[in-house]
């Protein structure tokens, strides 16, 4: 997408834009605690479900929580293999 458009929807020049991107990039920043004694090695992760980088004047946004997609495809799809199990059951065709 281009700078201009995305500035254009939030009322900001493009320079302004480009200011603020960075801003919004370090404050979807968390300090995540990974399993270290210590919280000094404890490491920065993304908190947005997007990111995204400039290259001259476009934009290029990404989704990053791809795992959840198909996190929920595998949850569903063992819910209905448990249910097809309890109905084999109740038929007497499972031992």
């Amino acid at each position: 997408m281009p700078v201009a458009k995305l500035a254009g929807f939030l009322d900001l020049t493009e320079r302004e834009f480009r200011i603020q991107l960075p801003v919004f990039k370090h404050k979807m920043k968390n300090l995540v605690w990974t399993s270290s004694i210590t919280t000094l090695d404890d490491e920065f992760q993304s908190a947005s479900e997007v990111d995204f980088y400039i290259d001259k004047d476009m934009i290029h946004i990404t989704d990053t929580k791809f795992a959840r997609c198909y996190g929920n495809f595998f949850i569903h799809q063992i819910h209905k293999f448990e249910e097809l199990n309890r109905t084999l059951e109740k038929m007497g065709q499972r031992p």
